[in-house]
């Protein structure tokens, strides 16, 4: 907390006047050991969103900082809950990364991503390093605000404020930094309030900064330039000029008069998108006067709500000699004064079209402007041109627009929201963001092939939990209601393992999800350049597959044919010979049946070199008849993903069968014990559980997903193909166990036993039935590899030592072997997955 000695906050600590001359004498050893630390953009956002939460929610910092904007005496009550809400707002993360999206192309900017996919050149945006802001004294919240952009785009921020401003700005920022629990943030932050004649101390600052974003007029920022090195980047902010023009029709609407009053008292026009002058189209000095008789009644009626803000001495007596000089000039009647007789406000009737310059607090220019003369008239000042507020017919506002913008207006706004914003708004023309950044590239060769970014070459941190969250079961996590602000796409899960669910995700969730699939598929060898891909997973009925895999071909810019899991089998295997398909994605369900029954096709083709599935798994017999048969080279995982939480592993050319890197920009993964929630050791078996490292508000934590796993040990942690992501094989789901005639039944027992002693490389399901007295296992596999359904049963009989027990020693439960059309097999209706145990049981 702030007293009244220490008024400047340093790195997270409160310090005094003597103690900040100290520090800023050796600031300059400070940024070069700050400059080593990077600023993940994921803690700004996750603190960001917390404060904003917090102020919503008005906690304990709403009240301080309401507090502290109320001892000024310059804002209602209700002003400074409606700022303060606006901030909260602006601190959303979905704000926050709509931000990062709109102006610097990315939520994780300071990546380094490919370009594209057919080259090995990687860019992306860096900081500038040491960023200074100087802020206004008219705006509380600019300077915050700037900062925050400053570490959106991963600076080390000094804030300079004025000793006469309150510690709003402090206070702020003070309480983002403790919403970062690991105390990184709050090491890229120091506010200080220094007079702007204090050069011995703001000129060390400046001699350390990489850049100075400044707001003021030229006299301020012709100061500023002279106690900066040449080198630095000067950002400069300065005083615009704002205006309102209304059509003659517009010029009658009380509802209009009444915004454009509310207008001019607002912050008693201290923002540089507050109006100065108002342009009435018309060069008629009686309808001028008229107009102004108008707009004094409406500044009559609302002036008092709200609260006035005296000016100084010198905005004082600028305001005295503008109205006197003007009272002056109407003696030769082409001006006029009205005023309130109280003084508050004052309008200045003037038959000149040129702009002027008002001198604030309520003080607003009544101009003739006819909008065939806009261009002329403006463009001298188009340096100065910010907002212009346009009232007029809906089919005025383009041409209008169109002149104000040539003649050098940046904003177009509607009367009554002219000091509004949204998030990622350019300021003055352009982005913030980009100014405090600066772009950079990499030129790699053969040694990034497969490599989409950087991330894929370094360890993520663990999260960090106080306290640690309980375990969240899938009917738990999808029982969740979705936010409706983000609910854009729904998509429905396969339902292999239950009744199909709907998950929601927000378009930016959506392409975030698609740019990490492209990314995977491009490390399993997909081939961007020379690849020629049909995509053949199941599509409609709400299944997301088929749209997922055409988004992620498509961000890789590559060919492809989108199939779909189509019936004809035919018409798909003589399309893949037709347009020389060397790439199938899809289900191995749907792949399989394919291939078997299109095998004269394809086995003539031998065309077909790449698999890339998803869903479900192929078999190591499976693999072994696709390679025999048909001469496909390349097996691997699309991707390994879930409908509920998006990707969550891909496969490299050193993973194969269920192992998996894990997608670690997007998921943290635990993985527990069988039986107890505490973390196996080495690569024992576990229960994998997943939390989302960039949380949506709407999804709890730490997802119990269904499947189970272990770690691979790679030597240094770093696999063969370079990346540090994890690895971990996927072993099935937790419900391939199955309890039945009071024993345990493991279906991957099932189909290892078939693949050893078989060879199998068909399909297979486990139907678990009630018969009249015992219960009964079924094992259906597929007729086209006429096995013999009898010797099968002896066989597993054999070797299968728990369902022997149960089916001979117990006598508890009944086993047959069936051999069924590839038809015949029960799948799931959205996505067409083997459903793999299907329980028929009386519940």
């Amino acid at each position: 907390m702030e007293n009244m000695n220490k008024q400047h906050l340093w790195q997270g600590e409160w310090i005094g006047d003597q103690e900040l001359a100290s520090r800023i004498g050796d600031i300059q050893s400070l940024v070069a050991r700050q400059m080593a630390c990077e600023l993940d953009i994921e803690t700004v956002l996750a603190a960001g969103d917390l404060l904003g939460k917090n102020i919503k929610e008005k906690s304990a910092i709403f009240t301080e900082l309401k507090n502290c904007l109320s001892g000024t005496g310059q804002f209602t009550s209700d002003e400074i809950g409606l700022a303060l809400l606006e901030i909260a707002d602006v601190l959303r993360r979905a704000n926050l990364e709509k931000k990062l999206i709109r102006e610097l192309g990315s939520s994780n900017p300071l990546l380094a991503c490919r370009t594209q996919f057919d080259d090995a050149i990687f860019e992306a945006w860096a900081p500038l390093g040491f960023l200074v802001h100087i802020s206004p004294q008219n705006a509380f919240t600019v300077g915050p605000m700037s900062v925050l952009e400053g570490l959106l785009s991963g600076n080390f921020n000094f804030l300079k404020t004025s000793p006469q401003e309150s510690s709003f700005p402090q206070i702020l920022l003070h309480a983002l930094g403790k919403c970062d629990p690991s105390a990184q943030l709050e090491k890229f932050i120091i506010v200080a309030k220094i007079s702007s004649k204090r050069k011995d101390l703001l000129e060390p600052v400046f001699a350390g900064a990489d850049g100075i974003a400044a707001w003021g007029g030229e006299e301020s920022i012709q100061s500023i330039r002279a106690m900066a090195p040449a080198s630095v980047r000067i950002v400069e902010w300065g005083h615009k000029i704002s205006l309102a023009f209304l059509s003659m029709e517009a010029a009658q609407d009380p509802h209009t008069l009444k915004q454009l009053a509310m207008e001019c008292c607002l912050m008693e026009q201290q923002a540089c998108s507050s109006p100065q002058c108002v342009y009435l189209d018309t060069s008629d000095w009686n309808e001028l006067q008229r107009f102004g008789e108008r707009l004094a009644d409406a500044l009559t009626l609302v002036a008092h709500e709200l609260p006035r803000q005296l000016p100084d001495t010198a905005s004082a007596g600028e305001i005295a000699l503008v109205s006197e000089c003007h009272r002056l000039e109407s003696c030769l009647g082409n001006a006029r004064l009205i005023e309130a007789p109280d003084g508050g406000w004052r309008i200045y009737i003037d038959d000149h079209t040129a702009l002027a310059a008002s001198p604030l607090y309520r003080s607003i220019w009544v101009k003739p402007l006819p909008r065939t003369d806009i261009i002329r008239v403006l463009r001298p000042m188009r340096n100065y041109l910010q907002t212009v507020a346009i009232c007029c017919k809906l089919s005025e506002i383009d041409p209008l627009s169109r002149s104000f913008l040539r003649a050098g207006a940046i904003r177009i706004r509607r009367i009554g929201e002219m000091t509004g914003g949204y998030p990622g708004e350019p300021h003055d023309g352009v982005y913030a963001l980009q100014r405090y950044c600066r772009r950079v590239s990499l030129q790699l060769a053969h040694e990034a092939q497969g490599i989409s970014n950087f991330d894929e070459l370094r360890k993520f941190p663990p999260l960090q939990w106080d306290p640690v969250p309980a375990i969240t079961a899938k009917e738990q996590f999808q029982s969740v209601p979705a936010d409706p602000a983000q609910a854009h796409l729904f998509f429905k899960s396969g339902g292999s393992t239950g009744e199909p669910k709907l998950s929601t995700f927000s378009y930016q969730q959506y392409h975030e999800h698609i740019r990490l699939g492209a990314e995977g598929l491009y490390a399993a060898g997909f081939d961007p350049l020379g690849d020629r891909a049909m995509n053949l997973f199941f599509g409609g009925g709400l299944y997301g597959g088929f749209i997922s895999f055409f988004s992620a071909l498509e961000q890789l810019g590559a060919i492809q044919f989108p199939m779909a899991a189509h019936g004809d089998t035919r018409m798909v295997a003589q399309e893949i010979v037709k347009n020389k398909v060397n790439v199938l994605l899809g289900m191995p369900s749907y792949i399989l049946q394919l291939f078997e029954k299109e095998a004269d096709i394809l086995s003539a083709y031998r065309g077909v070199k790449k698999i890339y599935y998803g869903g479900e798994h192929f078999s190591p017999a499976q693999r072994n008849y696709l390679h025999e048969s048909f001469q496909v080279d390349v097996i691997r995982s699309a991707a390994y993903g879930s409908v509920d939480i998006g990707p969550i592993g891909f496969q490299c050319e050193h993973s194969d069968g269920g192992v998996h890197h894990l997608q670690q920009q997007l998921q943290y993964l635990e993985i527990l014990k069988m039986d107890e929630d505490r973390a196996v050791q080495g690569e024992e078996v576990g229960r994998l559980v997943f939390t989302p490292r960039m949380l949506s508000v709407n999804k709890p934590l730490r997802y119990e997903i269904g499947d189970v796993g272990h770690w691979i040990a790679d030597p240094d942690g770093i696999c063969a193909c370079g990346r540090a992501a994890p690895r971990f094989r996927l072993l099935g789901r937790t419900g391939d166990i199955c309890r039945i005639g009071s024993t345990f039944l493991n279906y991957q027992e099932f189909i290892r036993i078939l693949a050893t002693h078989f060879a199998y490389a068909g399909e297979a399901q486990l139907i678990l039935a009630q018969g009249e007295i015992k219960d009964k296992v079924i094992l259906v596999i597929s007729d086209s590899e006429r096995l013999p359904a009898l010797r099968c049963r002896e066989i597993f009989l054999e070797n299968y030592l728990d369902l022997q027990e149960a089916v001979l020693t117990d006598e508890t439960l009944l086993f047959e072997v069936q051999a069924v059309g590839i038809d015949e097999f029960h799948r799931t209706a959205g996505s067409g997955k083997l459903i793999r145990v299907l329980d028929r049981r009386a519940r």
